[in-house]
């Protein structure tokens, strides 16, 4: 629950703030349903053939529902990230709100009132502009300062009066090291230049296909399969371009000839989530 208060001193200065107040018994709650997720795991992964670690992902997850409820981590995490963001090109535009650490525990959080509206509900001119924003700000954080934020649902954007982005709810973060990041920005590069035969190689190097599968995805139809798909997303036109009915049976040809060869990596899935979102948000302000 977050309430707005006011704060005092003796002088009589006071200032507007936000408390975030965690619910009693929500770790008990957490443990409970990720641990019935965890056993349940081992099943579906059979069940469907997948090669994606589902355990590994639950527990991924569970960290960072755990961590979550941590709002002095939570707080931490805001002044990461004010700090990191005054080093680059967005730092006049977006920002976290200022966290009163003297009065923050691991049950409360107290921070400053920041007054805006939700950026998908916003009518205001720019809103294009700070949605490119957010996502140039997430593409910061994921490729350049490493800690992700991860729940940017509509609620968690807002748009200042004047004209800023601030990003609410520090809680739920991932952290990509150096050698992800610069595997990811690799992998960009090729698919710019479209060279696609480094395409298995940078999804090995990146978690998505399980070492016991590095020499197959060397085979040449693999590699041929993934170029074209490849090709489809990166040849223009955007989403309505790509065959997708053909994209699935492509996919499913290799599943049959060598086996269910990709993964989810359990890092990339903070990145879909928050990537997701901010397309939908984008879309919502183009629609």
């Amino acid at each position: 629950q977050v309430y707005r208060a006011k704060t005092s001193s003796r002088n009589g200065e006071s200032r507007d703030v936000a408390i975030k107040i965690q619910r009693p018994d929500i770790l008990a709650k957490i443990a409970l349903d990720m641990y019935i997720i965890r056993n349940v795991s081992p099943i579906l992964k059979g069940a469907l053939n997948l090669s994606t670690d589902l355990v590994g992902l639950t527990d991924t997850w569970a960290k960072g529902f755990v961590d979550e409820c941590d709002y002095k981590s939570e707080a931490e995490n805001a002044i990461a990230f004010q700090k990191s963001i005054v080093n680059t090109p967005l730092k006049d535009v977006v920002f976290a709100p200022a966290v009163l650490q003297d009065l923050t525990t691991t049950k409360i959080l107290t921070s400053e009132w920041v007054v805006g509206e939700r950026l998908d509900r916003s009518k205001q001119e720019d809103v294009t502009v700070l949605c490119s924003i957010a996502m140039n700000t997430y593409l910061t954080m994921m490729l350049e300062t490493g800690l992700l934020h991860c729940d940017p649902h509509p609620g968690n954007l807002l748009r200042t009066p004047e004209g800023k982005l601030c990003i609410l709810d520090w809680g739920m973060v991932t952290t990509l090291p150096n050698n992800i990041q610069i595997r990811l920005i690799e992998h960009m590069a090729h698919l710019t230049s479209a060279d696609y035969d480094e395409i298995p190689g940078d999804l090995y190097d990146l978690g998505f296909i399980p070492k016991g599968n590095a020499e197959v995805v060397t085979d040449t139809d693999v590699v041929e399969t993934l170029a074209e798909i490849y090709g489809a997303w990166t040849g223009g036109g955007g989403a309505a371009s790509v065959n997708v009915n053909k994209v699935i049976a492509q996919l499913q040809d290799l599943t049959a000839t060598r086996g269910n060869i990709f993964q989810i990596p359990p890092y990339f899935a903070y990145i879909a989530k928050s990537f997701s979102v901010l397309e939908g948000i984008g879309l919502s302000n183009d629609a």
